[in-house]
């Protein structure tokens, strides 16, 4: 025989563990990116300065990261939307809502390639791997939604 909770029609389904942290992480993560994304272009000149008068500043290895702080406001606002569309899902998904789950996958899969795309940049491997592996261990969850 199965064992079958049955909820009364007023009771929500109670939020796992699992889902619970996820959503904590999501929220330190995408708060942090969205900040970091709208303030990053009033530093940039600041934070270039600071890197090239570093003792260890290698004009080659930090021509990536130099040319992502001189992007521009275009780009770091794309960054920063995206961001706060990826706390929205994760919010919607702490109620238990299923839209959550799509405005996440889609805002995280499409910031992916954002760097890519506008900056020409090559694509992050270990950035795909960290998206697949949040997205798989909020997609668990996806049947407790609705």
């Amino acid at each position: 025989m199965e064992n079958v909770e049955i909820l009364n029609e007023n009771e929500t389904p109670k939020r796992p563990v699992f889902l619970t942290v996820l959503c904590i992480l999501t929220f330190i993560s995408s708060g942090i990116g969205s900040v970091t994304a709208l303030l990053t272009p009033l530093f940039s000149e600041t934070i270039i300065e600071f890197l090239q008068n570093s003792p260890n500043y290698d004009e080659a290895e930090m021509a990536e990261t130099v040319a992502a702080l001189q992007a521009g406001f275009g780009f770091y606002l794309m960054v920063s939307i995206l961001a706060v569309c990826s706390l929205v899902g994760a919010i919607l998904m702490w109620k238990l809502k299923k839209i959550g789950f799509h405005i996440y996958a889609i805002s995280n899969l499409v910031a992916l390639f954002i760097p890519m795309l506008m900056l020409s940049t090559p694509i992050s491997w270990p950035g795909i791997v960290i998206t697949a592996i949040f997205i798989s261990m909020y997609a668990v969850h996806l049947k407790l939604m609705n």
